[in-house]
């Protein structure tokens, strides 16, 4: 048996400024792609048996749209080392599902439909994020897809094993599952379908009783990708099984599951508001330490992770500043303000503005900052932050976009936490980090939490961002409009297209 391994693997907020470049990328090619998957853990002796052709994986994490020339170079030397092994009996796609190129839309089917043209009727057999998007075409092309159940996504590991176990298991049938889909028209945020709150666990948690109750082969469901501008971006569930029937009656049922609860999807925090109620929260006296989500600023997501907006609302609120508590701003993009920070060093006074800027939800927020420390990265030990602060506010500048979590946090991939400049937040009062829901780690840390609901490429305020793309009727845009929600069953692929 062979089997190759391929995919891009990126979360593109349509909605902020910067473009992913290829330094943005984390590539593998040949074998270091086989390498950094555990078949032998898997699949026991099994893996003995097959040949695993690693051909290019690249991941991105979350970012801005990508540079068409990266993204049409990755795809082009994919394709050509795919061609090069030759005949394969399946194919492991290591994805996301909201991938967006500058300009382009549906990245991911434009990738499956360039594996396809190499390797034909072979197995595909993808493993994607509940916050991508499972387009019609997209479920066309693949032969079997493995989502997250779980949002944090501390099933990182579980989901790419059943990919690929999967795979094996029909490679070695001889026959591709029937699929069923359905086109759920709803589009919401991980930060109100996050499987630690309800109803998202029980909505979610549906997917392993379906999937016995009608001896399914799988059951996929997701979110769609809210920051992003596209057609195909909404929720959708796709079933695998033997028996089309039986495909689907999973999917209708896991639908009307999804659909029975979307008027139930809320901010998953319990207390929550724009950023000067998430201030006069912090006055109250809450349990500390308190975290504070400046969500509209979402790196996890893909926003940029250099707005100012919130430090710069807080340091005018004379109340707060004047009211002793010890306050953490973490995870400020400036790559500028840490090679300044890096030249002056510890002790050092920085004559300097933090964050560019320029968005119309941020300006600069003026110094003078002095360097209390510099900030490395445990995997590397490069510098790749800063700790400054001004006597009122104490801000960690870095270099990269990264959250403000522990490097062991079960919610990311092993590896996949690059660029992270760790800070020690023992006796600050309020960490404000620039992610929506907490992650394990935060939340282990976190007394009281209060999830801001900030401008930005990742507010969580539809009316505020330029949607023109999607389609409508759309919930949450539009409440009073009859759901068409019958599942259609999808054919396997063949060569010519789908099979009639």
């Amino acid at each position: 048996m062979r089997i190759a391994i391929a995919g891009i693997h990126i979360e593109s907020c349509g909605f902020t400024t910067q473009l992913t470049r290829l330094a943005d990328f984390e590539v593998k090619r040949g074998d270091e792609v086989v390498a950094a998957y555990p078949f032998a853990d898997w699949l026991g002796a099994q893996a003995a048996e097959i040949e695993f052709i690693g051909t290019v994986t690249a991941n991105g994490g979350a970012n801005g749209p990508v540079d068409p020339a990266v993204y049409d170079e990755l795809e082009d030397e994919m394709a050509a080392r795919l061609s090069a092994a030759g005949p394969v009996d399946g194919v492991y796609l290591d994805m996301h599902g909201a991938a967006n190129v500058l300009g382009r839309e549906k990245a991911e089917e434009r990738w499956l439909r360039r594996v396809r043209s190499v390797v034909g009727d072979a197995v595909i057999s993808g493993s994607f994020d509940t916050h991508g998007n499972i387009s019609r075409e997209l479920a066309e092309l693949v032969d079997l897809a493995a989502f997250h159940r779980h949002a944090p996504h501390i099933d990182n590991a579980q989901t790419r094993e059943r990919a690929v176990r999967l795979l094996v298991d029909t490679i070695a049938r001889g026959a591709k599952p029937a699929k069923a889909w359905v086109r759920i028209p709803a589009l919401l945020p991980g930060e109100r379908t996050s499987t630690a709150w309800e109803p998202g666990r029980s909505v979610f948690g549906r997917l392993t009783d379906v999937i016995v109750a009608y001896d399914l082969v799988d059951a996929a469901m997701c979110v769609g990708f809210y920051w992003a501008d596209e057609e195909r971006n909404h929720a959708a569930v796709l079933t695998t099984a033997w028996d089309p029937e039986a495909a689907l009656s999973g999917a209708r049922e896991l639908a009307g599951t999804f659909w029975a609860a979307h008027r139930d999807f809320g901010i998953v925090a319990d207390h929550f508001g724009p950023w000067q109620q998430a201030l006069d929260y912090a006055l109250t006296g809450p349990p500390m330490p308190l975290f504070i989500s400046d969500a509209g600023d979402n790196v996890t997501a893909g926003a940029s992770g250099e707005l100012t907006y919130a430090l710069a609302e807080t340091l005018a609120r004379k109340d707060v500043t004047g009211a002793g508590l010890r306050m953490l701003f973490a995870g400020l993009v400036d790559p500028a303000a840490v090679d300044a920070a890096v030249a002056a060093g510890p002790g050092a006074s920085l004559d300097r503005d933090l964050g560019t800027g320029g968005t119309g939800h941020s300006v600069p927020v003026a110094g003078p900052w002095q360097v209390v420390r510099l900030l490395t990265e445990p995997a590397t030990g490069d510098t790749t932050g800063a700790l400054v602060t001004n006597g009122t506010v104490d801000v960690t500048v870095q270099r990269s976009r990264v959250p403000f979590v522990d490097p062991r946090d079960p919610g990311f991939p092993p590896g996949t936490l690059r660029g992270l400049a760790p800070a020690d937040h023992a006796g600050y009062d309020v960490v404000v980090v620039k992610n929506g829901y907490l992650f394990p780690s935060q939340a282990d840390a976190a007394v009281a939490f209060f999830m801001a609901l900030t401008p930005g490429g990742t507010d969580l305020d539809p009316g505020r961002l330029p949607y023109t793309a999607i389609a409508r009727p759309m919930y949450p845009w539009d409440e009073d409009f009859q759901a068409r929600l019958e599942p259609e069953l999808i054919p396997a692929w063949r060569k010519s297209g789908p099979a009639a």
